[in-house]
């Protein structure tokens, strides 16, 4: 089993960020219990996290944020989950036959809202390192980053659960449609309590 905690950072879930997912703030519970309970369990994790620059070429579809180096580009629960960490770079090499430690943390930085975008971690998805593995994805927002990784998984052949009390959408027409489009790839949908009695 493998998490995917999805752009949890704090211009994305506070309520007064550059770029505030809408009602981001009442999932920060779950997210939380979700990242405590990655560390007491050992299970392996994948952090996506936006690192932009000051001039990025995604401003010109989005708003400046989590620009390197600013409070709103640190992940809000920074000290979780409590397990050895890596951090790969924004443009960090494939290792086309790299295997995800046990009970590790990977926190993957990116430029674009999709996370297979950083060339190290879709090397790793081609290497089918995901085929076949219980990926739980959540954080935000829902029709965008949590959607990539969602059906990048999806298309990787893992088995998606999508934990649906720890994900929130930026406009409900999109996330309506989103929530269809992963539906439609074999998507599973679940809750924060089913996850804890799944690993318990």
């Amino acid at each position: 089993m493998i998490f995917f905690d999805i752009d949890t950072q704090h211009d994305f879930l506070d309520h007064d960020g550059a770029l505030a997912v809408p009602d981001a703030q009442a999932i920060l519970p779950n997210i939380e219990t979700l990242l405590k309970a990655a560390g007491e369990h050992r299970i392996t994790t994948v952090s996506s996290r936006c690192a932009h620059g000051p001039n990025d070429p995604e401003f010109a579809i989005f708003p400046p944020h989590c620009i390197e180096g600013t409070y709103g580009a640190e992940r809000v629960f920074a000290d979780l989950p409590k397990l050895p960490r890596r951090e790969i770079a924004v443009d960090a090499k494939p290792e086309s036959d790299f295997h995800l430690a046990p009970a590790t943390h990977y926190v993957v930085k990116k430029q674009a809202y999709d996370l297979f975008t950083n060339a190290w971690l879709e090397s790793v998805r081609e290497g089918e390192e995901f085929t076949g593995k219980t990926c739980i994805v959540f954080g935000v927002a829902t029709d965008y980053c949590v959607r990539a990784a969602a059906l990048g998984l999806a298309a990787a052949e893992a088995k998606v659960l999508l934990v649906e009390d720890a994900v929130r959408g930026v406009a409900p027409e999109t996330t309506a449609k989103t929530i269809d489009e992963m539906r439609a790839a074999g998507v599973e949908f679940t809750t924060t309590q089913e996850v804890l009695k799944i690993i318990a």
